[in-house]
């Protein structure tokens, strides 16, 4: 039996055989990049924006990008790895043509707001609609509680009680991750760390470790329309228009990860409240109740 061929990528933009590509490689907010892009009505050219994602979802295959599409590349606009060894990195500029133009910006990324987060290693049913799981982000702390057998109100209790004892020095793990990003910078045409800095505490910035707000996502995307009109053409001034309606974008993911009071307390997060909902998926809940599911691995939802 023939194998059916991998999916092509995320594909935005022209669809004129005669259009000229932009790669957009990167991993959850390169899709978003390149949908935005696609949005600039002012280019001198046609262009079709094809996102590359550096992973592979569930149940997918490696996508490829046809020959015809990297023949006719303008640029490709790469989000930075700290390694170079990426699979999906290493097959794609091994495919590009000499001499192409590259711009690259960093990772959006906070992780100090979520200390206790971990790789998620509770098996969850088979469930198309939920392919990376019900609770794809996994908490250290509440996976302890779950394999002691704890469930309830009991288990938010001595939840709260180990997540105190425990919590780090925020403001060093902030400093961590404010200096990664600055390193990001270095390497990049498009710099974030000042905007996160400034940002991050007065905004419901991020809703996971690197699932930013509509807000978050259009500053991104503006940033690199502005890195990128030397090769691509166009004014700023349009690209603002053009991209104005972002602001309003519902955001990365369906998931808000909840934030630790001890972690918003600690790093002065003045968005922040006690009776703050999240959303998760078709849910809004607040830390407490997530935290309870989470640990009880409630899946009647």
């Amino acid at each position: 039996m023939e194998q059916a061929a991998p999916p092509y990528p995320l594909v935005y933009g022209s669809q004129s055989p005669d259009a000229r590509t932009v790669l957009v490689y990167g991993n959850c907010q390169a899709p978003s990049v390149a949908q935005g892009l696609a949005a600039l009505d002012d280019l001198h050219e046609d262009f079709r924006f094809v996102c590359v994602l550096n992973h592979v979802p569930p149940g997918m295959e490696m996508p490829v990008v046809p020959d015809a599409w990297l023949q006719n590349l303008a640029l490709l606009i790469q989000q930075h790895e700290e390694r170079a060894d990426y699979p999906v990195l290493v097959a794609l500029r091994q495919r590009l043509p000499a001499g192409v133009p590259v711009v690259t910006f960093p990772s959006f990324f906070l992780p100090c707001l979520w200390p206790f987060e971990c790789v998620e290693t509770r098996p969850g049913m088979p469930d198309p609609a939920h392919p990376w799981g019900r609770y794809p982000l996994g908490d250290m702390i509440g996976l302890e509680l779950a394999r002691a057998g704890l469930q309830g109100p009991l288990a938010v209790a001595a939840y709260m009680d180990l997540s105190a004892r425990k919590l780090p020095n925020m403001q060093v793990r902030l400093q961590r991750d404010l200096q990664r990003m600055r390193g990001y910078d270095r390497h990049c045409d498009v710099k974030l760390a000042d905007y996160v800095e400034s940002t991050f505490r007065r905004e419901h910035l991020f809703w996971t470790n690197g699932h930013v707000s509509g807000t978050g996502m259009y500053v991104l995307i503006e940033k690199v329309a502005q890195a990128i009109r030397r090769f691509v053409g166009g004014s700023a001034q349009r690209a603002q228009a053009c991209l104005a309606g972002l602001h309003d974008h519902g955001g990365l993911g369906a998931h808000q990860l909840p934030i630790h009071p001890l972690v918003a307390e600690a790093l002065q997060l003045d968005f922040w409240q006690i009776d703050m909902t999240y959303r998760w998926e078709s849910q809004n809940w607040t830390f407490f109740e997530y935290i309870q599911r989470y640990i009880d691995h409630d899946t009647d939802w």
